[in-house]
């Protein structure tokens, strides 16, 4: 059969418009100040979803332009990363229903400017948004699909006006989902009239961007307050999802560590920023596992594998959710104040992240040792894990921690040749290390009776009233702020300790930190028995402190210290070793020549393979194995036991 062109060109047009039809905003208010918003997850499954944001008007008797804002910082992505590129559909109508003209700003993407007709009441905005393709700097707050489970950050299909104050302006939602779907989230729901929907009561739109919602075929909900600690704690709830309904169903004995992490944050802190809070929690693998900190709830995305019991909870999952959880008081309620805009587009200073992600970072893996969720070995070998780390780092000879804070969004990639010397997000291990500091001097300057307890007690303290679904917004600090609230506890110069760990570049890594907890860091001939599955372990074969780089299990080359035996001999990243003093290549033959060469004249010959080419080097190095170690001193107290102690 054929078709006219004019009769085909009419079918195309209104099937480009058909997706949006479904979740226009009819029976809303007109002149409602508030905006609306409906999401269309039906299409979720097959990695699209749609929305339609109504946003109201002044009236104007004069055609106007009207510039609408996407969401550009996001908060917890620490950069411009709202993830537009994902937009695939944007229709901008008014009240009547006519199409409107919209352009992009030159040189600002997230920014359009609507030509609006004189006397319009209202915008709706229909945005159409590709799931399952996140870019680097919006994992956490991008939208994902599979088949039974989804995660919608309410962000990703939002465009509001400029000029608003996200604290004042309220917004309302709908969600409509795939058939027996069932949904979370930290948003207030009201009942809604709609089979396999869910409605959200009003609230502002920081609030409404800040809580994410997890939705699925197979979801538990499990309460995290012990039996002791009811009536005392915040309700506290973890939502499961997964691909299946067994998978739904969480260890027992894991259970019991997440309740103990809500109580021994409780006794940590003592105060709570939010009236209740939801952890939600996807068990699966048709999503990304990630995680993003939220003020009322957590987004959390873990393999099924990892939470079957607790002994296979470890890592970087095991720490996932803890650290998330802390960031409900460090990082979204108090807040650096150049973070602390209020809007979604405004660039946003960051140097204080060895703060909103140091501490964040000390005070969860701190809550995992205190809980049970690690021991107190294990916490040992985390230390002594990031204080190698940390003396091998090159880029502090050039830049600050603080400077990593400020370059955060540039340095989320990491660098697969010659890391070391750009570094990376820095501030959350080596503030973790500095805040772990701060905590073994409150106590050695006070013989034991001030910790980081207290500070938190003070920092963090909270009026419960102020922070529901409706409104939850940060209480922003400064650097006086953390250097007076410590100086409360202590009188002494953190001002210059600050100045020295954190805002300077040093030649080399400078702690006090092993003596003050008791230990000492010290080069031994012996490698560390640390377990492999131990968080940001390098792995592979570790030479640091002898030869001066580390090999991948089958001799290529990782990485390289400046100024040691490998980088005199001009080895680069990417080289594999095919051969040691004339014989094939075996790691065990590189550490029997390692170990000959010590005290002797002898050079290491090693044979590598370039790209093809063979070429021989020889390593001038005669000290023998040497491995940068933790070890306990015994003539001092064990601080570090003190610290770990649940409370």
């Amino acid at each position: 059969m054929r078709y006219s062109v004019r009769w085909l060109a009419c079918v195309l047009a209104i099937s480009v418009l058909l997706p949006f039809a479904d979740t226009t905003l009819q029976g809303k208010e007109a002149d409602s100040e508030s905006m609306n918003v409906v999401i269309d997850a039906r299409d979720l499954p097959r990695s699209l979803l749609t929305a339609t944001v109504r946003i109201p008007l002044d009236a104007s008797a004069e055609m106007r332009k009207i510039p609408l804002w996407y969401p550009k910082w996001v908060p917890g992505s620490h950069g411009p990363g709202g993830p537009i590129s994902n937009v695939a559909g944007v229709r901008i109508t008014d009240q009547t229903g006519t199409q409107l003209d919209w352009t992009r700003t030159p040189g600002e993407v997230y920014r359009l400017e609507v030509d609006v007709p004189a006397e319009t009441r209202f915008l709706e905005v229909h945005v159409r948004y590709i799931a399952n393709q996140p870019t680097t700097n919006s994992m956490g707050h991008d939208v994902f699909g599979g088949s039974k489970v989804g995660l919608i950050s309410p962000g990703a299909v939002l465009f509001y006006r400029e000029g608003i104050n996200i604290d004042q302006a309220m917004i309302d939602a709908e969600l409509l989902l795939p058939a027996g779907w069932q949904v979370s989230s930290a948003l207030q729901s009201i009942d809604s009239p709609k089979q396999d929907s869910a409605r959200y009561a009003t609230s502002t739109l920081r609030t409404y961007v800040d809580s994410p919602i997890m939705c699925g075929l197979h979801r538990q909900i499990y309460s995290l307050i012990e039996a002791e600690e009811e009536g005392k704690i915040a309700p506290h709830r973890l939502h499961v999802f997964s691909d299946s309904g067994d998978a739904v169903n969480m260890d027992e004995e894991v259970l019991d560590r997440l309740r103990k992490m809500v109580t021994q944050t409780a006794r940590l802190i003592g105060s709570q920023p939010f009236d209740q809070f939801e952890i939600l929690l996807a068990a699966t693998r048709q999503i990304p596992a990630n995680g993003l900190e939220h003020s009322r709830s957590t987004m959390n995305v873990l393999p099924p594998g990892d939470l079957a019991s607790l002994r296979e909870l470890k890592g970087w999952s095991r720490l996932l959710i803890p650290h998330e959880y802390i960031h409900a008081w460090c990082g979204k309620y108090r807040r650096p104040a150049e973070m602390a805009t209020t809007d979604f587009h405004t660039p946003k200073g960051t140097d204080l992240l060895w703060v909103y992600e140091g501490l964040t970072q000390y005070l969860g893996e701190l809550i995992e040792a205190r809980c049970g969720l690690m021991n107190k070995d294990e916490f040992r070998h985390r230390l002594a894990v990031e204080l190698r780390n940390a003396t091998h780092q090159h880029n502090r000879q050039w830049r600050s921690l603080a400077d990593t804070a400020a370059a955060s969004h540039v340095l989320r990639d990491s660098s697969p040749t010659w890391s070391r010397l750009r570094g990376g997000q820095d501030y959350y291990m080596e503030g973790m290390l500095f805040w772990l500091e701060v905590d073994a001097r409150l106590r050695a300057e006070t013989q034991g009776q001030k910790s980081i307890d207290d500070f938190c007690q003070i920092f963090f303290q909270a009026d419960v009233e102020k922070y529901t679904a409706v409104s939850s917004p940060p209480k922003p600090f400064n650097r006086e702020e953390v250097v007076a609230t410590l100086t409360k506890l202590v009188n002494y110069d953190w001002d210059a300790l600050i100045r020295r760990r954190v805002e300077s570049p040093q030649q080399e890594f400078e702690s006090q930190l092993p003596e003050l907890l008791g230990y000492r860091l010290d080069v031994t001939d012996q490698w560390p028995r640390i377990p492999p599955n131990t968080f940001r372990f390098p792995g592979g074969i570790d030479l640091y402190d002898s030869l001066g780089m580390t090999l991948t299990g089958d001799g290529r080359v990782r990485d390289i210290m400046l100024g040691s035996p490998a980088d005199d001999a001009k080895l680069g990243p990417g080289l594999k070793i095919i051969g040691v003093n004339g014989f094939e290549w075996s790691s065990s033959r590189l550490l029997d020549a390692l170990q000959g060469a010590e005290n002797t004249m002898q050079t290491i010959d090693l044979l590598f393979s370039d790209e093809g080419e063979f070429r021989t080097v020889q390593l001038h190095y005669h000290g023998g194995p040497q491995y940068l170690t933790l070890l306990r001193d015994e003539s001092r107290p064990d601080v570090l036991e003190q610290i770990l102690e649940k409370r």
